[in-house]
């Protein structure tokens, strides 16, 4: 199970987590917040797509549509560079977790509870709903909204890199700075005998093995 004991804990995680996000047009927040309220059920680690799926065939072999509507385990687009190249993947964002837009309602919460790797409810002894502003900030991560993939480095200052590509293909330096924001490290080459420091794209660049 995931270490988050409690409700402040995954508000804190939440924040984190998605700091940064763009805005979250009005039109989504309306459509996201007007029915029932977002709770957080602790899961076994890797059971949270099983969970999610039994909470389904739950909602439907007991007719609780009009009380659950509905089921996520929060993903976001992150993109990764290994040895210079740009790797697009799906990753969870809590893992653990899943999360559960309902109506406060006692039938409904024990079913939930009684689902193959559920623990409990994220809560100080009941269920607790997460904060609205918390919620669209989740949402806009998962695709509701479109949003630029996030940029996962693999690259640290103090590492070896082999440049691969453009003008400076063939030369190798060791990386001074991380620029997350323009996906570009500076990296320190000898040119003709000098040190000097030049910006790279991460794609230009692999660790030097």
């Amino acid at each position: 199970m995931s270490d988050l004991e409690n409700s402040n804990n995954i508000e804190e995680t939440t924040l984190e987590t998605t700091q940064g996000a763009a805005a979250v047009p009005a039109a989504v927040e309306e459509a996201h917040v007007a029915r029932g309220d977002w709770y957080v059920l602790q899961v076994f680690t890797s059971f949270e797509q099983k969970v999610c799926s039994a909470i389904e065939q739950k909602i439907s072999d007991f007719n609780l549509q009009d009380r659950i509507f509905k089921v996520l385990v929060p993903e976001e687009d992150v993109i990764e560079v290994k040895n210079g190249k740009r790797y697009e993947r799906r990753k969870m964002m809590f893992p653990g977790y899943v999360f559960v837009n309902m109506e406060k309602d006692d039938e409904a919460w024990y079913h939930l509870r009684t689902v193959n790797g559920v623990s409990k409810f994220v809560g100080a002894g009941v269920p607790e709903p997460l904060p609205d502003k918390d919620v669209l900030r989740i949402l806009n991560q998962t695709g509701e909204v479109t949003v630029k993939p996030k940029l996962e480095i693999d690259f640290e200052v103090g590492e070896n890199v082999k440049v691969i590509s453009g003008p400076f293909r063939g030369y190798a330096g060791e990386i001074k700075e991380v620029l997350p924001e323009k996906g570009a490290v500076k990296v320190m080459i000898s040119i003709f005998g000098r040190s000097t420091s030049v910006e790279l794209d991460f794609d230009q660049i692999e660790k030097n093995v």
